[in-house]
């Protein structure tokens, strides 16, 4: 992937979507992606903005009831949030190993829980963080 993708400053919601859609037209099956930022931050906004650019018009949710949403569109995008479960052992016997493929993008919210099977090669950080009046900064790093 390249790595040379800069967000800054969002504005509002839509700004946000549009992040997540500047993103997609870059991603590749594999990599994974930890997203940080407090509750309500906007990462499930962002990854609507993913998914829909990548031609998906359904709805867009947060999984932290679920666990895990998977968006199946081409490619695959898997949107999981450990904010619920901080118990390694649960995650494993919920195979999350079987969603770490070449097949699939991943987005993990509150990742530190699964931060020693997260695969390093293609794995990066987005921050997402509430800066008051509907404003968010969206930074990207390695």
């Amino acid at each position: 992937m390249k790595k040379d993708i800069d967000f800054g400053i969002s504005y509002g919601i839509n700004e946000t979507i549009q992040f997540g859609k500047k993103l997609a037209k870059i991603i590749e099956p594999g990599d994974v992606f930890k997203l940080e930022g407090d509750l309500g931050a906007g990462k499930t906004t962002f990854i609507k903005g993913v998914v829909n650019a990548l031609g998906y018009n359904g709805i867009v949710s947060s999984p932290t009831y679920t666990l895990i949403n998977e968006y199946n569109i081409n490619p695959k995008i898997v949107h999981i949030d450990c904010y619920r479960e901080q118990n390694i052992d649960r995650w494993f016997f919920l195979g999350i190993n079987d969603y770490f493929d070449d097949n699939s993008i991943i987005f993990i919210e509150w990742p530190e829980i699964l931060e020693s099977i997260i695969p390093i090669n293609k794995s990066y950080k987005i921050r997402i963080k509430s800066i008051g009046n509907n404003k968010r900064d969206i930074r990207f790093s390695l």
